[in-house]
């Protein structure tokens, strides 16, 4: 059972023991990650068949199908334009074959979040598909970005950026709290992450780092999730980090924004990233084309 606030509050006195609670706070947490979906189990199982080298399509096929949900959403989007396979696919072995392991991955991770953000209909569900939105847009400008990039993995980089709000879901669907408590303050000019860690004493970046180490992805997809801090080295999981923190603005910007708030886009991401404010106004209206290529169908 989580803490009430007001007991934290009352804890949190010194630096130590601010670090306490929120070691304690990650734990109530990520001991409830099973309750959000598919990833944990289905999807972790897809992960592993893909990274291994002598994974088979019967393998993968097999995992796929334990979950009828999901087997059903992967058929959609394969037949979907997005993909523009030659004929129709009927069913997930046919899928597999034509788009490749990849492909499908990235497909299966594409649920599994849309599961997990909007499975429940409370009154969080709005907020939370606006995250999954938000997810779905920064997944595919990672793809975009990380494309420009000749050490990133286009693929890798479409992972991060898709779970990279999972967090935010676990705090509102089960931290004591109110989550309209953190958009008060962000709309008062305080930072997502900075207002969960006022109210909820832990926010969304600590939790998805942790659940990813929990779900044994990937070092640099863990390192890559903490995308607000600055790394201090410039290798490939540096940039992979800042292709999200790139990618997660130019997802709000082609949407929602203004060239000139693009100032916000911290610079030690475009600069992992080689790229200039010169040309950021048309960088964000390609953005916005590859979101709209690739919209999702459900």
């Amino acid at each position: 059972m989580m803490l009430p606030i007001t007991q934290v509050g009352n804890m949190a006195g010194t630096a130590a023991q601010t670090d306490k609670v929120k070691a304690l706070y990650l734990e109530q947490l990520l001991s409830r990650v099973d309750q959000l979906g598919v990833l944990p189990h289905v999807i972790w199982k897809v992960l592993e068949i893909t990274s291994s080298g002598d994974g088979s399509a019967a393998a993968m096929e097999r995992a796929i199908k334990v979950d009828p949900g999901l087997s059903s959403k992967i058929l959609i989007l394969a037949n979907s334009a997005a993909f523009g396979l030659p004929r129709r696919v009927s069913t997930v072995r046919e899928a597999i074959m034509f788009l490749g392991f990849r492909t499908v991955r990235s497909m299966a991770m594409t649920v599994a979040t849309f599961d997990m953000f909007v499975g429940k209909t409370d009154r969080g569900s709005l907020r939370r598909r606006g995250w999954w939105r938000h997810s779905i847009d920064t997944a595919v400008c990672c793809r975009w970005l990380a494309g420009k990039s000749p050490d990133l993995v286009p693929d890798e980089a479409y992972t991060v950026g898709l779970v990279h709000l999972l967090g935010k879901n676990l705090l509102d669907r089960f931290a004591i709290g109110d989550y309209d408590n953190v958009i008060q303050l962000v709309d008062k000019g305080m930072a997502d992450v900075k207002a969960e860690d006022e109210v909820y004493k832990v926010n969304h970046i600590d939790i998805m780092v942790e659940a990813a180490k929990q779900w044994h992805l990937p070092e640099n997809i863990c390192f890559a999730l903490n995308y607000v801090q600055k790394p201090t080295t410039k290798d490939s999981e540096s940039r992979l980090r800042a292709c999200v923190a790139v990618g997660s603005r130019f997802a709000f910007l082609a949407k929602h924004g203004h060239v000139e708030t693009a100032r916000h886009i911290p610079a030690w991401a475009l600069d992992q990233m080689t790229l200039s404010h010169r040309n950021m106004a048309g960088l964000i209206e390609e953005a916005g084309s590859q979101i709209v290529a690739a919209q999702m169908p459900f």
